[in-house]
């Protein structure tokens, strides 16, 4: 109430002063605005007014250089607010440029607002795909070849996109130049797994199902936690590395990545895990077999299914320690027809469950579980 009757008293003073008065009440509000509880993401805040909340992108991507923010109202626009989308919620209707778009929807129960996807043959989960038979779902186009006559003519409330670098503003400056409300998520950009998750909250704000993604969340944390405190005392920790070659390179997890988070939390030593990368080094493979030919695990090897079709690749690679021992574990278990791995879809949601696959996969006598996302390889 006290913010109310600033910005009511501001507005009274006369119209000689609006421009000055209207900036105050401007910097006022910015300045006392109640925050959303964010734990653990970096990436985005809320703050929540009597009848609107404002969300606000730190980053969209790396060096992005700027924020984004999107006005959330219900009923009447605010007028105090420049340089923001505006979006009337909640929503009916969504176009998804990232299956963990509609990852973060299938937990909230919201998959039928789901017009169109950008990738669906990738989709693994078996709700969605029935959509997208049946056709309420459409393919929305990737990369350089969207479409935007499937889009306008679909005219979903917002598109979920994000951006990887300066060249992402192409298609996003077209979708808005064709009127479309585009809505930016860089839940990919978070460098701790229940940051990733807690992204749901994001999500959630344009349906007005805060309340609900709070629970989801709190019980995806609560879990979380608990398996922290069976890792947390670990003395004896397994080394592992990750990935293989590709186009000459050899790409791993950054040291301060949500994937050397996880294994951290799963007591294991990432051979890697000395630096400030929170993305992806790159390494010569003639580094890689130097520096991991005697770690314990061999972990994420992309698109090989067995262990001989590794070996194949490199004969080097049969003298690995991982490979002599058999300690190599792909995160493919969940593949669809088309090559789609529902790891890199609803693990968004799970970290909880690829924790539980780490710690089975590292030191399964501390935990009786049977492996979801991962598999050993033979």
């Amino acid at each position: 109430m006290r913010i109310i009757v600033m910005l009511t008293s501001l507005l009274i003073l006369g119209s000689c002063n609006s421009e000055e008065n209207k900036l105050v009440a401007e910097k006022s509000l910015n300045e006392s605005s109640p925050l959303i509880n964010v734990k653990y993401a970096e990436g985005f805040s809320i703050r929540a007014f009597e009848g609107y909340k404002i969300l606000t992108i730190n980053e969209a991507w790396k060096d992005a250089g700027e924020i984004h923010e999107y006005v959330l109202y219900e009923n009447k626009k605010p007028v105090n607010v420049k340089g923001a989308t505006f979006i009337k919620v909640p929503i009916s209707s969504i176009a998804c440029m990232s299956l963990t778009h509609v990852a973060f929807l299938e937990r909230l129960k919201l998959e039928s607002s789901i017009v169109g996807i950008s990738g669906c043959n990738y989709v693994s989960s078996d709700k969605i795909k029935a959509e997208i038979i049946s056709g309420k779902i459409k393919e929305i186009g990737q990369d350089q070849n969207i479409s935007y006559e499937i889009l306008l003519e679909n005219s979903p409330d917002i598109i979920m996109s994000y951006g990887i670098n300066s060249t992402s503003s192409g298609s996003l400056n077209k979708m808005n130049e064709l009127g479309l409300k585009v809505v930016l998520n860089s839940e990919y950009m978070e460098t701790h797994p229940l940051g990733k998750a807690e992204w749901i909250k994001f999500v959630a704000a344009f349906y007005n199902k805060s309340d609900e993604a709070n629970l989801i969340f709190n019980n995806i944390e609560r879990e979380y936690l608990s398996l922290l405190d069976l890792t947390k005392n670990i003395k004896v920790k397994p080394t592992v590395f990750t990935g293989m070659p590709w186009s000459g390179s050899w790409y791993v997890p950054g040291g301060s990545s949500f994937q050397s988070r996880l294994f951290k939390d799963a007591g294991a030593n990432y051979l890697w895990a000395n630096n400030n990368e929170k993305s992806s080094l790159v390494k010569s493979k003639e580094i890689i077999i130097d520096e991991a030919y005697d770690a314990d695990f061999w972990l994420n090897l992309n698109s090989y299914s067995t262990i001989a079709s590794v070996v194949d690749f490199d004969d080097k690679f049969k003298v690995f320690s991982s490979v002599k021992q058999k300690r190599i574990f792909n995160n493919d278990a969940l593949l669809n027809d088309k090559g789609g791995n529902h790891y890199w879809e609803s693990g968004v949601v799970n970290p909880q469950l690829i924790l539980k696959d780490l710690i089975e996969i590292f030191h399964p006598d501390l935990i009786d579980h049977k492996l979801y996302y991962y598999r050993k390889m033979e």
